[in-house]
């Protein structure tokens, strides 16, 4: 069962008490991982490369989630959104709090990828 995330306020997000201060994805399995900002080649346009995809991408789930703060820019590299096209993965990419709210309402396999931190 995935986890519900329970709150979200201005830097941090709660899930099952558990305060979250940095970008973080849930796999299909339901575990909170840490997104690891290094694989991020551009750092002022957040681009998403086909590494991440593959990090991300699970062939069990139908969808990919990502929910990104409004002050910030997030793009899919060409690569990345040829491959999730392949895959046959639906990508819904939502301010971060409406991100939240379709998360903990979605009923398929997803993973779940938040960006937090700044």
């Amino acid at each position: 069962m995935k986890p519900l995330i329970s709150s979200a306020k201005s830097g941090e997000v709660s899930i099952d008490d558990r305060a979250i201060k940095y970008d973080f994805f849930i796999n299909s399995e339901g575990e909170i991982v840490r997104r690891n900002l290094e694989d991020v080649a551009d750092k002022n346009l957040k681009v998403l490369s086909l590494a991440e995809a593959n990090q991300y991408y699970d062939p069990n789930i139908n969808e990919l989630i990502i929910g990104w703060r409004a002050d910030d820019k997030l793009m899919l590299s060409n690569e990345a959104t040829d491959f999730f096209d392949e895959k046959r993965c639906k990508i819904k990419l939502l301010p971060l709090q409406e991100a939240i709210t379709y998360w903990n309402r979605y009923e398929g396999r997803a993973v779940g990828l938040f960006h937090i931190s700044k």
